[in-house]
C-alpha cells in the first residue's frame, strides 16, 4: 500500500496525530497502517540518549569536539568521520535522526550558541557542515540541518524578527546552507525560532518553498524546532512537515485552520505524504553494521581535537615546550583539571565523568621526573580566586619556575542556548591573574578555553605563547599536551576572526522586536579587511611547528573569458621546515573595480595538506560562475561583473602569499549575464 493510499484511509484525528510529535523526541506511530515511529537526540557534537532512556554505553556517548573546534581543523575528511562517530553512537542507542549540524553565520561574538556553529564565513559553514551530513547518513542515520535561517542570537530567538535584505541574506546567511542541502541532501532542514522579515520561519514560504525546495532543490521534510510553530495551519501550509513536540491540540487547530480556509485537506495530506515518506526511508536505511567500540570513537574525537587545537602565538619558539630547558614548571588554572569540554542546552551530553581527559594528567606524563612540577588551581571553570590567591599563590609559583602554562577560558555557563554572553573577555580575574603570572615569570604560555572569538587582556604582548583549545571534547586532555610538547604539530586555524572590539555596524541585540542588519555583508573578516587596526588574529590564522613556501600560482584558462568559464588555479606548497606538518591553503577572489559594494575579498575555496620535511604538493582548486557572482536584487539573479579580478591564495585573509591576474568579458557589451546564461539588459 502506498502511502497516498494509507492517507486515504485515515481519520482527521490520525492525520493530525502524526504531524506532531509523540513525546519530546519520537515522532507518533499508527499501527494498523503500518506507520512506524522515528527517534530524534540532540546535538551537534553528542548523542544525548533518547526519550530519557538510560545509555547504553558503559561511560557515556561520546563528547566530540564542539563545532567552533570542529571547524578550526578545516578538515572536510574529518568532519565527516564525526559524522561517522556521532551515527554509530545513534545506532548504539536506536536513534534514527541526529540533530544536527548548526551551521548558522558567527554574525556577534556574544551569541551564546557561537561554539555550535561553524563560522562566520558561509562557504567553511557549509562545506563542513556538508561533510558532517554525508558522514551521519552514510551510515543510515538521518539528519536535521539547522537553524533555517538567520537565527544569530539568543535573545529574543523566540519573538524577534531578523531585518535582512535579500542580497546579503543570499550571500551570507543563505548560502551555507545550500551548499549543505546540494552537497550532502541532508534527509531534513529544521526551521529556526526567529522571525525572518516579519515572518515566522516556521511558516516563512519564501524560505521553506520558495528557496529551500524550489531553488535549491531539497525534497527532505522540515521539522521546527522544539516550540517554535505559532500557528501550525500556516506552517503547514507554507513549507514545514513536522511540529516538535508533542502540540495536543493540532487537531482542534487545524479543523479550524481548514475552515478559515488556511490550508485545505488536500494540502494537510501532501504534507502528511512527504512526512511518511520521510519515515519510510528513514527506518528503512541501511545502518553501519561496525561493532560499537568506545575506545575506537574515541580515537575519533581525539583525532579531530589534535587538529582543532589552534596556536596563536610562538615567541622565541617556546613551543614545543622542552622539558630539558625548563627544570621548574608550574601549571596555574584550574580549568587544566576541570576543563570546559562542552557547552550547555540542547547540545549537552551525558558522558560519564571518568571519561572526560585532563590536561594535567597528560602534562604530568610528559613531564614525569624529567623537571619538577608544581600544580596551582587559582580558580576553576565557574568560582574565581580569592585577592591572596591572584596575587599571592599564583605570583609566588610563577617566580619559583623556569616555565608557567596558564590554563584561562569562558565560564561554563556562558557557552549555552537559550543565553547570549554578557561580553567576551575573559573574566578579571583571569586577565589579572596571567598579568602577575607574567611578570613573576619570563615564559609564560597560556591556554584558551572558549567557544568563540575573545577579545585579549593586557597580557597579550607579554605573553610567549598562546594556543587556543577551544572547547574540544572528552579528548581535549591529550590533544592539547601532545601539542604543548610536540607530539603532534598544530594544524588548527580560526575561522572566526578574533578582534580587539566588535563590529560598530552590528544593531545587537535588537529593540525586542526585531534587529536590523545595517552591516549587510560586512561581518566577519569581510568587515575587518575595511579596518585591519582592529584586528588581534585574523580570520584563517593558525601557527605551525614548521614552515610553508608558496610558489607558482597559474590561472586556466588564461586570456579574456566568459563568466561561465570553468576555471583551475594551481599552486605549489612546500615544507620548507624539519617536522612534518598541515597547512590550510586559502583561496579568495577580489573583485578589482566592481560598480556596487563588495568585500575586499571573499573566501572561494580551502584545501588542507599533509606535508613531510622538504616536500612539495601541487594544489589545484575549481571556481565556477558562482564564485565570481555577486546576488543582483533588480535581476532577481546571480550576476558576474564584467572585468579584472584578482586570485589571491594565502595562509590566512591578511597573509597573503600570492596572487593573479583574471579577466572576465561578455561576449556583448553592455549586458549582464544570468547563471541561466542568458543576456537581458543592463540595468
Amino acid at each position: 500500500m502506498t502511502n497516498k493510499e494509507k492517507i486515504k484511509q485515515m481519520t482527521f484525528s490520525e492525520k493530525a496525530m502524526l504531524l506532531t510529535g509523540k513525546n519530546m523526541l519520537t515522532t507518533a506511530e499508527l499501527d494498523r497502517l503500518g506507520v512506524p515511529s522515528i527517534e530524534m537526540s540532540d546535538g551537534p557534537h553528542g548523542v544525548r540518549t533518547a526519550s530519557g532512556k538510560p545509555c547504553s554505553v558503559e561511560g557515556g556517548c561520546i563528547c566530540f569536539p564542539t563545532a567552533s573546534a570542529a571547524s578550526a581543523t578545516w578538515n572536510r575528511e574529518l568532519l565527516f568521520k564525526m559524522g561517522v562517530g556521532l551515527a554509530r553512537d545513534c545506532i548504539k542507542e536506536e536513534v534514527d535522526v541526529l540533530l544536527g549540524p548548526g551551521i548558522n553565520i558567527k554574525r556577534h561574538p556574544l551569541c551564546g550558541r557561537n561554539f555550535e556553529y561553524f563560522s562566520e564565513d558561509p562557504m567553511v559553514a557549509g562545506e563542513l557542515g556538508a561533510a558532517y551530513i554525508n558522514g551521519v547518513q552514510s551510515c543510515g542515520i538521518g539528519t536535521s540541518l539547522k537553524h533555517f535561517a538567520a537565527n544569530n542570537q539568543e535573545i529574543d530567538r523566540g519573538t524577534g524578527s531578523s531585518e535582512i535584505d535579500e542580497r546579503t541574506l543570499r550571500e551570507i546567511y543563505l548560502r551555507g546552507f545550500e551548499i549543505a542541502v546540494k552537497k550532502a541532501k541532508p534527509t531534513s532542514v529544521m526551521n529556526a525560532y526567529n522571525k525572518l522579515n516579519a515572518i515566522y520561519c516556521s511558516e516563512n514560504k519564501w524560505l521553506l518553498k520558495d528557496i529551500l525546495r524550489d531553488e535549491w532543490g531539497f525534497d527532505g521534510v522540515v521539522i521546527s524546532d522544539w516550540g517554535s510553530v505559532h500557528n501550525i495551519s500556516k506552517a503547514l501550509k507554507n513549507g514545514m512537515n513536522l511540529q516538535m513536540p508533542t502540540n495536543t491540540k493540532i487537531e482542534e487547530q487545524l479543523k479550524d485552520g481548514v475552515e478559515k480556509g488556511i490550508i485545505t485537506e488536500e494540502e494537510i495530506d501532501e504534507v502528511l505524504e512527504a512526512l511518511l515518506n520521510f519515515l519510510d526511508a528513514t527506518k528503512a536505511a541501511v545502518r553501519d553494521n561496525t561493532p560499537y567500540d568506545r575506545d575506537a570513537q574515541h580515537a575519533i574525537a581525539k583525532e579531530i581535537a589534535d587538529e582543532a587545537m589552534t596556536l596563536l602565538k610562538n615567541e622565541d619558539n617556546i613551543l614545543p615546550i622542552d622539558v630539558t630547558k625548563y627544570p621548574k614548571i608550574v601549571v596555574l588554572g584550574g580549568l587544566a583539571e576541570m576543563p570546559t569540554y562542552m557547552g550547555g542546552g540542547s547540545s549537552t551530553v551525558h558522558t560519564a565523568e571518568e571519561k572526560i581527559e585532563k590536561p594535567l594528567d597528560f602534562i604530568r606524563e610528559y613531564i614525569g621526573d624529567k623537571a619538577e612540577l608544581t600544580y596551582v588551581p587559582l580558580y576553576t571553570r565557574d568560582t574565581m580566586p580569592n585577592r591572596d590567591g591572584i596575587r599571592g599563590d599564583g605570583a609566588v609559583a610563577a617566580s619559583k619556575a623556569d616555565l608557567a602554562i596558564v590554563f584561562a577560558g569562558s565560564l561554563i555557563h556562558f557557552e549555552t542556548e537559550g543565553l547570549d554572553k554578557p561580553h567576551n573577555e575573559l573574566e578579571n580575574y583571569m586577565n589579572t591573574c596571567i598579568e602577575w603570572i607574567n611578570k613573576a615569570c619570563k615564559n609564560v604560555i597560556v591556554v584558551l578555553q572558549n567557544g568563540s572569538a575573545i577579545v585579549p587582556g593586557r597580557w597579550k604582548d607579554d605573553v610567549k605563547g598562546i594556543v587556543e583549545m577551544w572547547i574540544s571534547g572528552e579528548a581535549g586532555g591529550s590533544a592539547i599536551a601532545d601539542v604543548l610538547f610536540g607530539k603532534v604539530n598544530p594544524s588548527g586555524k580560526l575561522a572566526e576572526t578574533f578582534s580587539y572590539t566588535m563590529n560598530p555596524l552590528l544593531d545587537y541585540p535588537g529593540d525586542g522586536f526585531k534587529v536590523t542588519y545595517p552591516e549587510q555583508w560586512k561581518v566577519g573578516y569581510r568587515y575587518f579587511d575595511l579596518h585591519p587596526e582592529q584586528i588581534w588574529y585574523p580570520f584563517g590564522h593558525g601557527l605551525s611547528y614548521t614552515t610553508f613556501e608558496y610558489s607558482d600560482i597559474s590561472v586556466s584558462p588564461d586570456g579574456v573569458n566568459g563568466p561561465d568559464a570553468d576555471v583551475t588555479v594551481k599552486c605549489k606548497i612546500t615544507n620548507t621546515g624539519k617536522l612534518a606538518g598541515k597547512e590550510t591553503v586559502q583561496l579568495y577572489v577580489n573583485d578589482v573595480k566592481s560598480i556596487i559594494s563588495k568585500p575586499v575579498k571573499e573566501l572561494k575555496g580551502f584545501e588542507k595538506i599533509h606535508l613531510e620535511p622538504g616536500e612539495t604538493k601541487e594544489v589545484e582548486f575549481k571556481l565556477g560562475f558562482r564564485d565570481f557572482a555577486y546576488y543582483n536584487v533588480g535581476l532577481k539573479d546571480w550576476h558576474v561583473e564584467s572585468g579584472a579580478y584578482k586570485i589571491l591564495i594565502g595562509a590566512s585573509s591578511r597573509d597573503i602569499r600570492l596572487e593573479a591576474d583574471y579577466l572576465i568579458k561578455y561576449d556583448k557589451d553592455y549586458t549582464v549575464y544570468a547563471k541561466d546564461k542568458t543576456t537581458v539588459a543592463d540595468m
